[in-house]
């Protein structure tokens, strides 16, 4: 199927799109386990994941294009996603926080994680921060494999959550309601491992709002502000907060 960013694309092309991406990132799921298993050697695991990648990036703009040329939503309806997308993108930009926050964690030796190469939880760590906002999907694999190491791993367990959760946006109902409760329930597993841990709370204030639950949502942004998230952060957490008001 050839793709463009054709600015008129219309609901049914639209759809088409959302199931090209659907397939693109399922693709590379399962090329992933495939050469993890050894099933694809190193040569073609990397000729195929750039085709796919390359292909999910043209999809994925080709689908923002599309969404943007649609009409407007109601104006209160906009506001909140604004506001959403602030904390989102916030919370991404915040990984720098995070690094500092977790840079002096050494958790685990150097262990064999997929494949043949021995890596060690803080050298997963920090190449799937540095994906966060380039190749979520890379970043949740990298997440995976710290959860192979470490299943009570705070971050590891927030962020695959959190990742899970957006992945799911477009999905049909019963595979969003079940990618919902799955985020839902890691994050909440490492906000129990972590007690002083912002990120998950922030987190779960957005789906909660997202699933049309005010009060989950309000009392998960009090907690994530009670527990300080950095100030830029906080200034979108505020915000959020504003228009659950």
């Amino acid at each position: 199927m050839a793709i463009g960013a054709d600015a008129g694309v219309d609901p049914d092309r639209l759809a088409e799109l959302e199931d090209e991406r659907r397939f693109l990132l399922r693709s590379l799921r399962d090329l992933e386990a495939e050469h993890e298993a050894g099933d694809v050697d190193d040569t073609d695991y990397a000729t195929l994941r750039d085709g796919y990648t390359k292909r999910a990036a043209v999809v994925l703009q080709s689908i923002e294009d599309g969404r943007a040329a649609l009409p407007a939503p109601a104006p209160r309806n906009w506001v909140r996603r604004l506001a959403v997308v602030g904390v989102v993108l916030a919370v991404a930009v915040g990984a720098g926080w995070m690094v500092a926050r977790s840079s002096g964690q050494r958790l685990g030796g150097q262990e064999v994680t997929g494949g043949t190469a021995a890596v060690d939880v803080p050298t997963l760590l920090a190449q799937a921060r540095a994906l966060l906002a380039v190749d979520p999907l890379q970043a949740e694999q990298l997440y995976r494999r710290v959860l192979e190491q470490r299943p009570d791993h705070a971050e590891a367990l927030a962020y695959s959550g959190w990742l899970l959760f957006t992945a799911s946006a477009g999905a049909s109902d019963d595979v969003r309601a079940t990618a919902v409760d799955t985020a839902r329930q890691q994050l909440g597993r490492a906000a129990a491992a972590d007690g002083e841990y912002a990120d998950p709370h922030c987190f779960l204030a957005v789906i909660a709002d997202d699933q049309g639950d005010a009060a989950d949502a309000r009392a998960e942004v009090d907690e994530c502000l009670r527990l300080g998230p950095p100030a830029d952060v906080r200034a979108f957490v505020e915000q959020f907060a504003a228009g659950l008001d």
